[in-house]
């Protein structure tokens, strides 16, 4: 379960302290919204390298 939880916050503290090098105008609001963006970014990755199984109807046959 804790899987779940590493890349996401992985790309949230990359994008906090990327994001003042991007301009020396990067406000509060535009940090808010890349960490946002990070965590999205790593949810969407854990699907991808964590996928889901899918529980079948028919395992007794």
């Amino acid at each position: 379960m804790i899987k779940l939880f590493i890349i996401p916050i992985i790309f949230m503290i990359v994008a906090y302290f990327t994001a003042p090098l991007i301009g020396p105008e990067v406000e509060g609001a535009a940090t808010f919204f890349l960490v946002a963006i990070g965590a999205g970014l790593g949810v969407l990755l854990n699907q991808f390298i964590f996928p889901k199984k899918s529980k079948s109807k028919n395992d007794n046959t």
